[in-house]
């Protein structure tokens, strides 16, 4: 039991970032259900209830707010945080994105054919030659991507 631990003790960060994880969804939820709760109680009691409320559930739901106007964001359709994640989503897949992959991967590739050549430790050449085969066909498929997206005319 104890060689368990030992062998396995890296599954703790893991098991630990799904725990926190699935935390935070939960909190999420609750605020998400106290949120509607009081405006529930305010609907029942036939009372408007205050702006700053609405907008905090709004912020919790995907799509526009009330009125579809964000303040500090202009006229834009989506939250806040729909804005960042289409953001990160854009560069993640532009064409900066894809040649920076096609240079790392190769990069990688290239250290372990050497690493496979020239290692001094027995028993290396089959392991090292097999990673670098493998990292060679990825930065290949990289290489296909980045020419890809660098020759597609989207609308930027």
């Amino acid at each position: 039991m104890e060689d368990i631990f030992r062998s396995y003790w890296w599954l703790l960060f893991p098991i630990g970032a799904f725990v926190f994880g699935a935390w935070d969804r939960w909190l999420a939820y609750r605020r998400s259900r106290d949120h509607l709760d009081l405006l529930k109680s305010y609907a029942a009691q036939g009372k408007e209830p205050p702006p700053e409320l609405i907008r905090g559930v709004a912020d919790d739901m995907p799509g526009e707010a009330p009125g579809g106007y964000y303040p500090g964001y202009g006229n834009y359709w989506m939250s806040p945080r729909h804005m960042r994640r289409a953001y990160r989503h854009y560069y993640r897949w532009g064409p900066y994105w894809q040649w920076r992959s096609v240079f790392v991967t190769g990069a990688i590739a290239a250290g372990f054919w050497w690493a496979s050549e020239w290692s001094d430790w027995p028993g290396t050449y089959g392991p090292f030659r097999m990673v670098a085969i493998i990292l060679t066909i990825v930065a290949l498929g990289n290489l296909i991507f980045a020419v890809l997206s660098s020759s597609s005319h989207r609308d930027r």
